[in-house]
């Protein structure tokens, strides 16, 4: 079955030539000009991608994004930030946000292409098998097979790469990780990474851990690990 992209942009021409481009690549493509049309969208289809534009007139792709993360049915959609906004900032809040890639405007079709597919791939493949389907530390359960975890019997949300890098720390108590490490373990070697990218998850990982956030270590100079 063709993967399904949804292309959100205020730009004809953007969207234009990631249409033509996707298609000979073999993906059904859903161009939109704005947020509102992509959320009418939803309702006839469910897109295995997003690329999406930040400045747009209405809801901006920030705001765009913050709402798909919130929908239990939408949640799990991988998001391609596709934007002339090039600071780290505008990239780190991106993925903060929880977006999985962030490519700059102008761009490479090329490198856009591979993006897509690395993107893809990487949140289709199937869970790592595990030694246990449920990951226990104290209060802190991670079910690796709903895709789930559970802190103090509160459900917490997390995005696919939170999800996969604490399944790794989870599995590998003691481990200490650098953040090239982490990157070819959850995210593959072909897959952009921005500075500061894992930090940033960690960060994020480390509030929705709440009280337990510093089962997560850092090593000064090497990287990150879970401490039992």
């Amino acid at each position: 079955m063709k993967k399904k992209i949804f292309v959100i942009d205020d730009e004809k021409d953007i969207r234009d030539i990631l249409k033509v481009n996707l298609l000979q690549e073999g993906y059904e493509v859903y161009p939109f000009p704005s947020a509102s049309e992509a959320v009418k969208g939803f309702e006839t289809a469910k897109p295995d991608l997003i690329i999406l534009d930040i400045m747009m007139e209405g809801k901006d792709g920030y705001e765009f994004c913050r709402d798909i993360r919130s929908n239990d049915r939408l949640k799990n959609i991988p998001v391609i930030f596709l934007s002339a906004r090039s600071e780290e900032f505008d990239k780190v809040l991106g993925l903060e946000l929880g977006g999985d890639d962030f490519i700059t405007k102008p761009f490479s079709i090329k490198e856009l292409k591979s993006r897509v597919k690395a993107v893809l791939r990487r949140t289709s493949e199937a869970p790592k098998e595990s030694g246990n389907v449920i990951l226990k530390y104290k209060g802190v359960e991670l079910n690796t097979e709903q895709y789930s975890l559970n802190v103090d019997g509160e459900d917490i949300k997390l995005t696919k790469t939170e999800f996969n890098i604490l399944v790794l720390f989870m599995e590998n108590p003691g481990k200490i990780f650098s953040r090239d490490n982490i990157i070819d373990s959850v995210r593959g070697h072909d897959v952009f990474v921005v500075d500061r990218t894992i930090d940033v998850h960690i960060m994020n990982l480390r509030k929705k851990l709440g009280d337990y956030k510093n089962i997560i270590t850092t090593f000064s100079g090497v990287g990150y690990g879970f401490k039992e």
